[in-house]
């Protein structure tokens, strides 16, 4: 059976606040994250062996 009503833009009508809802908290999801990644990122420690590089040819000299 199907439904009797179909009519789409009765129901996004009705629906309207909890599809609002919906999407305020699919964005702030995306902002945090955004944000969580970002802090991350400048959270990081530097890589291991950071304060030794290699060069082509010279071998292995300390950083400036």
């Amino acid at each position: 059976m199907s439904a009797p009503d179909t009519n789409l833009s009765t129901q996004e009508k009705r629906h309207k606040p909890a599809l609002s809802v919906l999407r305020l908290s699919m964005a702030m999801v995306g902002l945090l994250l955004l944000l969580f990644v970002g802090w991350l990122v400048l959270s990081a420690d530097a890589p291991q062996g950071a304060e030794t590089q290699v060069q082509p040819g010279v071998g292995t000299v300390p950083a400036d």
